[in-house]
């Protein structure tokens, strides 16, 4: 079942960007995106932080949002770690991403688009029964709490290991369905990747690009007439 909190993010930054059927264009799509993947960290609250434990062990603590230094900034240690949060906000902006890929499909192209049953691993989002979507999206960068700003060197698919998991899971889905589409699409795909075809993979599509998305669109209006 959808998770209505992300639904709902989708919905209301869908309307600020895509209002009053406002055409697809690349800042559009780039913001409506972005703007998903912001408030589903503010709502949730994981953002990236870090903490020094030499700062703590002295009983001045020394604490920061953003990406762990390779040294503390005020006591020069190298003993500086990333505080817990990168899964939970791995799940938070995966989720954010799925439902913002769904609501435009069904919102802006009139797409059947639905959530997968709960038991399905393969993919996220089915358009029919006959066609597969993964999506596998995450932020370039995100806006802290004291306004500093975090920036992620490789989101999306230029991730080696969300490309493994992409492809482990197209490699499965088309063991056991031979022929039906399976598609990835993302907000970041390398330039290796653009384009990218094979036996398992029906094609990997940039969601953040107009005329990507708009191939892809014709591509699922094409497979279910």
């Amino acid at each position: 079942m959808p998770n209505t909190r992300y639904d709902a993010s989708a919905g209301a930054n869908y309307a600020t960007h895509f209002g009053g059927n406002a055409p697809l264009t690349n800042p559009r799509l780039q913001n409506y995106f972005n703007g998903c993947f912001q408030q589903s960290i503010d709502e949730a609250g994981c953002y990236p932080a870090w903490a020094c434990l030499t700062c703590m062990a002295g009983r001045q603590p020394t604490a920061e949002f953003g990406n762990r230094p390779t040294k503390c900034p005020t006591c020069d240690s190298r003993e500086t770690y990333e505080i817990a949060t990168f899964q939970a906000r791995s799940s938070v902006v995966g989720n954010a991403f799925e439902a913002a890929v769904r609501y435009i499909l069904i919102t802006k192209f009139e797409l059947p688009a639905m959530p997968t049953p709960g038991n399905t691993r393969t993919h996220d989002i089915e358009v029919t029964p006959r066609i597969a979507i993964e999506a596998k999206g995450s932020p370039r960068q995100l806006l802290n709490p004291d306004r500093t700003v975090t920036r992620f060197p490789v989101p999306g698919m230029e991730r080696s290991d969300t490309k493994k998991k992409a492809f482990d899971n197209a490699h499965t889905f088309r063991q056991r369905n031979p022929r039906l589409p399976f598609y990835i699409v993302s907000n970041a795909v390398p330039s290796d990747l653009v384009g990218y075809r094979s036996e398992d993979v029906t094609g990997i599509f940039n969601i953040t690009q107009a005329n990507r998305t708009e191939s892809l669109v014709a591509e699922i209006n094409a497979a279910l007439a």
